[in-house]
């Protein structure tokens, strides 16, 4: 299978089907303009006046949201960076900062389709626009088409950002080519090419991986897969203690949700902001987890008093989950490499008052001569490409490739195999992800299973939803079908 599409030009969304397009680095992407940088040689006079008019600018808190969202789109191109971790761009007010944070996720979810709707409404090669005005374009265009705000107060406000993050003279080209948009809004042009090409521009993903769920899923299904991954994606909250009055708590205070599909005591909500202000999680009344991740615990479904090692465990949901199974008689000891990342676990344990909890930060590849046959339950939930929770990464959809996740199978192979280990004979191996990728599912357990015939396959708890299991047992969820994050588990019981 091609890891892209031929080159063509940025009207039919070239080079998206490649690499990384604009959190992402190529032509026509943030980053790659041909404005602003210096050249060897020549006088550094313009640098020091654009440092020192930069000097002069308003504080993030007193700029128009728009010019925050474009700074941050820039900057993240620049450096190859995340969205939210511009700290130039922070305000220190929350409302505003979610709102920039929105939509930049929001232009880079759907830039390569912006980026057609620019090539076909622009009056000359849309390739040579500096990435600062393409910015701007993306801001506007994604705006009036994607967003509830009048469609005045999008066109002005984008003029505004176009004169003070590009330059005066950008206003015009932007009003003029948001105008041609706003009438043309009823007969949008549609991208040419094949199946897949289409498809992957109308719904700004990249070729190879519309290819790559046509041929899995078929063609309708990706296409509800790719409109899922582009919607306003929801949260989970899990509630502890007493569920319905959680529940009855929400409603007083005016927080808008919805009940989960299978776990009772979850709701699923657009924004987290009222429940993080109201102290549902700093008192440890909730936590953040979404219903797909939480169905990996219940598949697991530890006992009462049982040993548990749950490796890669941060940020912890499932972590949380297994030490309320096991109780204060069992014990969770959870591992992963980075230290940092096991902090968000240890304070979640000390919030709920888990002391069943340990922490351990060491590569799960390499486990301690103790764990040797020494749990009753593994859970190991591995990295991997992530193509389940694409609604939630606005920009991993450009930064996957086939060759990623070729050497993502390598390192959950190396990854069970250590697990397998530390499972007692008798006791239950989980490995779980949250990717669509059969290769990374299904594929990564019958290769296990050839290397460890004292490993079999077993079919899921009695409890467990049987509209989510596999012909073999396994637990898969696609995004598409759930409206969850897409996640994969199976259970191995190792022979006694």
């Amino acid at each position: 299978m091609s890891d892209g599409n031929p080159q063509g030009s940025r009207r039919n969304g070239g080079k998206y089907g490649r690499g990384r397009p604009g959190g992402p680095r190529g032509r026509g992407a943030p980053g790659s303009g041909r404005s602003g940088a210096g050249r060897p040689g020549k006088s550094t006079a313009p640098a020091r006046e654009h440092r020192a008019e930069r000097a002069r600018e308003p504080r993030p808190e007193k700029m128009p949201m728009r010019v925050l969202a474009a700074r941050e789109l820039d900057a993240m191109a620049a450096t190859d960076g995340y969205i939210g971790l511009q700290a130039t761009t922070r305000t220190g007010n929350a409302d505003l900062d979610r709102s920039v944070r929105d939509m930049v996720a929001g232009v880079i979810r759907w830039q390569r389709y912006l980026d057609f709707l620019i090539a076909s409404f622009y009056k000359g090669d849309a390739d040579t626009l500096e990435t600062s005005m393409r910015t701007v374009l993306r801001i506007g265009l994604h705006g009036l088409l994607f967003s509830r705000q009048p469609d005045h107060a999008v066109l002005n406000e984008t003029v505004e950002a176009a004169r003070i993050h590009v330059r005066e003279g950008a206003a015009g080209l932007t009003n003029g080519l948001l105008r041609t948009a706003l009438r043309r809004r009823d007969d949008l042009p549609e991208p040419t090419g094949t199946t897949v090409e289409r498809m992957a521009i109308r719904y700004s993903h990249p070729d190879w991986l519309v290819e790559r769920w046509v041929e899995q899923l078929g063609e309708e299904a990706t296409r509800k897969l790719l409109q899922h991954n582009n919607e306003r994606p929801l949260y989970g909250l899990h509630l502890l203690g007493d569920a319905a009055a959680a529940r009855a708590a929400l409603r007083a205070a005016d927080i808008a949700f919805e009940d989960a599909v299978h776990v009772p005591d979850m709701v699923r909500m657009h924004s987290l902001q009222a429940v993080i202000r109201g102290g549902w999680l700093e008192e440890g009344r909730a936590f953040v987890q979404d219903e797909g991740a939480a169905l990996v615990a219940w598949f697991a479904r530890p006992e009462s008093g049982q040993r548990v090692l749950d490796l890669c465990a941060a940020p912890g949901g499932k972590t949380i989950q297994l030490a309320l199974a096991v109780g204060s008689e069992g014990d969770v000891t959870a591992c992963d490499l980075q230290e940092n990342r096991l902090g968000l676990v240890q304070d979640n344990a000390r919030r709920m008052g888990l002391n069943q909890i340990s922490i351990s930060a060491r590569d799960a590849r390499d486990p301690l001569p103790a764990w040797e046959g020494a749990f009753d339950l593994v859970l190991l939930d591995a990295p991997c490409s992530g193509l389940g929770v694409l609604s939630k990464r606005a920009d991993m959809r450009w930064r996957r490739s086939t060759a990623e996740i070729e050497e993502m199978m390598v390192l959950q192979a190396e990854l069970l195999d250590a697990a397998a280990r530390c499972v007692k004979q008798d006791g239950l191996l989980v490995y779980s992800t949250c990717t669509t990728e059969p290769s990374e599912n299904a594929g990564q357990i019958e290769a296990f299973l050839q290397r460890h015939p004292d490993f079999r396959r077993e079919s899921a708890p009695l409890v467990f939803p049987v509209d989510r299991l596999t012909s073999d047992g396994d637990y898969l969820g696609l995004p598409h079908e759930t409206g969850m994050d897409g996640a994969f588990a199976a259970r191995l019981r190792r022979r006694a």
